[in-house]
């Protein structure tokens, strides 16, 4: 048995980690039954719902911005195989399990292409600590893009990696219209497309490629992306979002000319310094080290004027990295919380790195080698002296700007999940605890990849490895659990499923209305609609229900109970802060055999 183990001890590990990167992802499916209160999740279900032949525009017209449908075509099989809510959602749980196996492994065949001369069994353990960066974790109950934009985003790194190796017309195709899929799915990946067209161009200017290879890499991309407005255009005048400037270029456009003027500028550099800062934190410096990887290689092909192995890619990976922090951060530079700082801020507007975790999966890889294995002389030294003096002024900027709010607890946990370690020793955010625990943790890290004795020379890696494993699972499983978990078991505890659940038993092909509540919260609407999947539900105010029609059903808050005129109202289910009635005698009495529960004639009600 042990010789067994020891000769198959590579498929044993890749087997172990297979199954806890799986597990983890789906670590609290047994809780993830509804959709958090994400408007994103509203948005993809929206356009998966719209390409099976459900019509949801009456409920999100007007009130939804634009998402994009790149992840909503893997939502589309699951309207075809169930309209179970509940186990629709389950399953998209478990495909970001199954994205989060398959992310691992094209990490690892990064890994061998990057590092050939490495073991293979090391290589599998960095890959499996890359894999369970606390904020990949964070996402996996979350039916939303995220998951499945990591795994396309490994893929792109892959195939340029593999096309780096042996350029080829086939390869080149699949690398463009990987990145066209990148860009559908989630629009933030601008940054990574402006890179990839930099680098393809590029290669073109230096004769790297012909003028073959270079329209297969453009092409296809080309396409996509101009295919990409008319399907945009299509869904948001079909689905009712609308071209608004915020769906377009327009917001765009007034991001950037803010930065002409000096506040647009300090507003920049305050949402990169804070990105940085939450990124450094989080990775205890790993950021770092990935960064100056990268910019090693091609300082060194630059002095030597040679391209050396792997150049174009870290070349393309460096601007990937830098593009999509930029455009995360221009795109947090409009809100005027940033621009104007009260007690009252919204502190994640600082620190919102959600967007920068589609490219941070590369750097942890190459941050971790680097690291590790790079010769511990005077140039790491300076390395350790330039990451100090870095860390320090991105947290002074930081602390400069954050001392000014003091109500912390508006934070979103889920958009800046790597440094929910706090939370474990304070229930505000606490700027002081998360530079402490990030610097104690880069120093043990540092201490454990210096040890000097050769008979740990092939263990410290596996140590740090550990230790960093150790830090990002209870920190990813604790964002997800306060930062979504907790938002569904809202949802159940308000008894508005149980509500959903009944109308759905009962309503058939008859009509909901729901109307807005004293609050104008737009999102009990979505709610309903998204559990009665086959209903036409309507978004109306309460003054606009057709009150000379009957035979539907109405939505409301318990509040506008008192406001029904009429004695052809009944109650039909309530849950803690709404109410479902139905409108006439005769739908009443249809449903009054039907139901266990009393029909009460709003009349009757005191």
């Amino acid at each position: 048995m042990v010789q067994t183990i020891k000769k198959q001890h590579r498929a044993f590990l890749f087997l172990l980690y297979t199954v806890l990167i799986f597990i983890f992802r789906i670590w609290y499916i047994r809780e993830s039954s509804v959709l958090a209160i994400r408007n994103d999740e509203y948005g993809y279900w929206t356009h998966a719902a719209l390409f099976t032949g459900h019509d949801w525009s009456d409920v999100f017209a007007g009130h939804m911005n634009w998402y994009s449908y790149g992840y909503s075509l893997v939502l589309t099989p699951l309207f075809l195989l169930t309209h179970n809510l509940h186990l629709m959602y389950r399953s998209a749980i478990v495909l970001n399990g199954i994205f989060g196996v398959l992310s691992f492994l094209l990490c690892f065949q990064c890994a061998k292409l990057l590092f050939a001369k490495a073991e293979q069994w090391l290589l599998l353990t960095v890959s499996f600590m890359v894999s369970m960066y606390s904020s990949y974790l964070t996402q996996g109950p979350i039916a939303w893009s995220e998951t499945f934009l990591y795994f396309l985003v490994w893929l792109l790194l892959y195939l340029f990696l593999q096309f780096e190796r042996h350029p080829s017309v086939s390869g080149a195709i699949l690398l463009s219209f990987c990145m066209g899929a990148c860009y559908i799915t989630h629009n933030r990946t601008i940054g990574i497309v402006t890179a990839y067209l930099m680098v393809v161009l590029f290669l073109r200017l230096t004769d790297a490629i012909g003028w073959k290879l270079f329209a297969a890499m453009l092409l296809p991309l080309v396409i996509i992306l101009f295919v990409n407005i008319d399907i945009k255009a299509y869904l948001c005048t079909i689905e009712g979002f609308g071209i608004k400037p915020k769906n377009g270029l327009g917001a765009q456009k007034e991001h950037l000319l803010s930065l002409l003027t000096l506040q647009g500028l300090q507003n920049l550099a305050r949402s990169l310094s804070g990105q940085l800062w939450g990124l450094m934190t989080s990775t205890f410096g790993l950021l770092f080290w990935g960064l100056t990887h990268c910019a090693s290689y091609i300082l060194r092909a630059f002095h030597s004027k040679k391209t050396e192995r792997h150049t174009t890619f870290y070349l393309f990976t460096l601007l990937a990295c830098t593009g999509t922090f930029l455009v995360s951060a221009i795109s947090l530079i409009d809100p005027a919380s940033i621009t104007n700082l009260d007690s009252d801020t919204d502190l994640t507007y600082f620190i919102y790195t959600r967007y920068d975790e589609c490219i941070i999966g590369i750097l942890l890889l190459l941050g971790f080698q680097e690291l590790a294995f790079c010769p511990k002389n005077r140039r790491f030294l300076g390395l350790v002296l330039a990451q100090s003096i870095f860390y320090a002024a991105i947290s002074f900027i930081l602390h400069e700007n954050l001392q000014q709010i003091t109500d912390t607890w508006h934070y979103r946990s889920f958009c800046a999940a790597g440094i929910g370690f706090y939370r474990l020793f304070s229930e505000s955010f606490s700027l002081r605890w998360c530079i402490t625990i990030g610097c104690v943790g880069a120093a043990i890290l540092l201490l454990i990849l210096c040890i000097r004795p050769k008979r740990l020379l092939q263990l410290r890696p596996v140590l740090a490895c550990l230790l960093l494993t150790a830090i990002f699972i209870p920190t990813g499983l604790y964002s997800a659990k306060i930062g979504t978990v907790h938002s569904q078991l809202g949802k159940v505890s308000s008894g508005n499923l149980a509500m959903f659940d009944l109308l759905k038993d009962v309503v058939g092909n008859r009509d909901v209305y729901c109307t807005l509540d004293d609050t104008k919260n737009y999102r009990i609407a979505y709610e309903l609609q998204v559990n009665l999947i086959d209903t036409h539900v309507y978004s109306i105010t309460f003054e606009d229900l057709p009150v000379g029609e009957e035979g539907y059903f109405i939505c409301c808050s318990n509040g506008d109970l008192d406001s029904f005129e009429g004695d052809d109202y009944y109650m039909l289910t309530q849950s803690r802060y709404y109410v479902v009635v139905i409108k006439g005698d005769a739908l009443m009495k249809e449903l009054a055999p039907v139901v266990k529960q009393k029909l009460v004639n709003l009349n009757a009600l005191e």
